[in-house]
């Protein structure tokens, strides 16, 4: 008996639409018809009209006056409108916001897509000094503090996919320091590392669960910046964040997830 074969099926035009997209939102700056073309080793002509058709929905977006196009918010903002995550999000936003004025600090969600941590949600600090991080800002994960989180609480699976991905765009990657440092997160229950971006930062950061501890669907993370006189010690902070992570948690057994 002849082994069943998997179906194969192919949408040239929707894959072409979507290596521009990636494209743009990989390289995170506007491009020309051109330059898209030869990135993606295609012609101009087929090209041109993938292009037509992401802007006319509104995907894509020209520099005014000129020919350089961009990606716009439309694909984050149709991820938004999913119910789970939306009515979720808009639940949590009092309890972030409580948290900034308990603490006097700025602070975010994210969630991991592939290789990467994403922000989803973000209050700003209270205080005249802050750091905010702007909603779908994006990093590798192990180069964050919400990153090491989510790595800390990923199904080996989930993890190893990751790590792979970033070991081909990244050759210098070291997994196994990586490895001790989730190892680390994992059992503490929360990550303080200082920031890979702003010297002087510290980014305290705890796993939102669903369902169990071994399921960490997102992070709650404070970018920690001593002000005199207004800021809490680290210890303080921590448990006040790990406080609103776990009200946050209870909230996503309401809502069913991100």
């Amino acid at each position: 008996m002849e082994d069943k074969k998997k179906r194969s099926y192919s949408a040239p035009a929707l894959e072409k639409g979507f290596e521009i997209l990636e494209l743009l939102a990989e390289l995170q700056k506007p491009m020309s018809l051109t330059q898209i073309s030869a990135t993606l080793d295609r012609s101009k002509s087929e090209i041109y009209r993938m292009i037509a058709a992401l802007e006319k929905r509104g995907y894509l977006a020209r520099n005014e006056g000129g020919d350089f196009f961009h990606i716009t918010n439309k694909l984050f903002d149709l991820g938004m409108k999913v119910p789970p995550v939306g009515t979720l999000i808009e639940a949590a936003f009092p309890v972030m916001h409580q948290l900034s004025a308990d603490i006097m600090q700025s602070c975010h969600i994210a969630v991991a897509n592939q290789e990467r941590m994403v922000v989803i949600a973000r209050v700003d600090s209270p205080a005249s000094v802050g750091l905010s991080v702007r909603v779908g800002h994006h990093l590798d994960l192990h180069q964050t503090g919400s990153g090491h989180v989510l790595l800390a609480w990923m199904t080996d699976v989930r993890r190893d996919t990751a790590f792979s991905i970033i070991a081909d765009k990244d050759p210098k990657f070291d997994q196994s320091s990586c490895l001790k440092s989730i190892q680390d997160v994992r059992e503490k229950g929360h990550a303080r590392v200082n920031s890979a971006i702003v010297p002087g930062l510290v980014d305290l950061s705890f796993p939102i669960y669903m369902g169990n501890s071994e399921n960490a669907i997102a992070c709650l993370t404070v970018p920690y910046i001593k002000e005199k006189g207004i800021s809490l010690t680290l210890t303080k902070t921590e448990a006040f964040i790990k406080g609103a992570a776990k009200e946050l948690s209870e909230l996503a057994q309401t809502y069913s997830g991100f």
